[in-house]
């Protein structure tokens, strides 16, 4: 994976990921327009939709119903040392006719998604700043 993250005025910015045009900005109390979301409440959501994808997978590979899933993210920033969150709660709720039996299955396929498992087992990561 590759991204261009350009801005978009003042503190906004966006980027295009697979044709589909992403928009970045912050609550006017943090300097921004509002424009679209924050990175931080992006990245947690990222977390939510990956998980209602292997969700709806594993239902969809054993023709059970996916109409009705829904996924709550629950983040929350730290309290104390870095800036980051400090803690994300997933909640995944299928629809009512998957049997009771199924939903250990279905936990085990969400957490093999991928940005979960980012969450477990951070990568190896480098920031550099250079001039234009």
């Amino acid at each position: 994976m590759e991204f261009t993250i350009e801005s978009a005025g003042g503190v906004a910015c966006r980027t295009t990921i697979a044709g589909h045009e992403l928009r970045f900005d912050q609550p006017a109390e943090y300097g921004g327009q509002n424009l679209g979301p924050s990175p931080l409440d992006v990245m947690a959501a990222s977390v939510g939709a990956c998980a209602h994808y292997y969700a709806a997978a594993f239902l969809t590979a054993r023709r059970l119903p996916t109409e009705g899933i829904v996924v709550k993210v629950h983040a929350e920033k730290a309290k104390e040392g870095r800036r980051r969150l400090g803690n994300i709660h997933i909640m995944v709720t299928v629809p009512a006719d998957v049997p009771e039996a199924m939903l250990p299955r279905i936990e085990a396929a969400v957490l093999t998604c991928p940005a979960w498992g980012t969450l477990q087992v951070l990568p190896e990561s480098t920031l550099t700043v250079e001039r234009g």
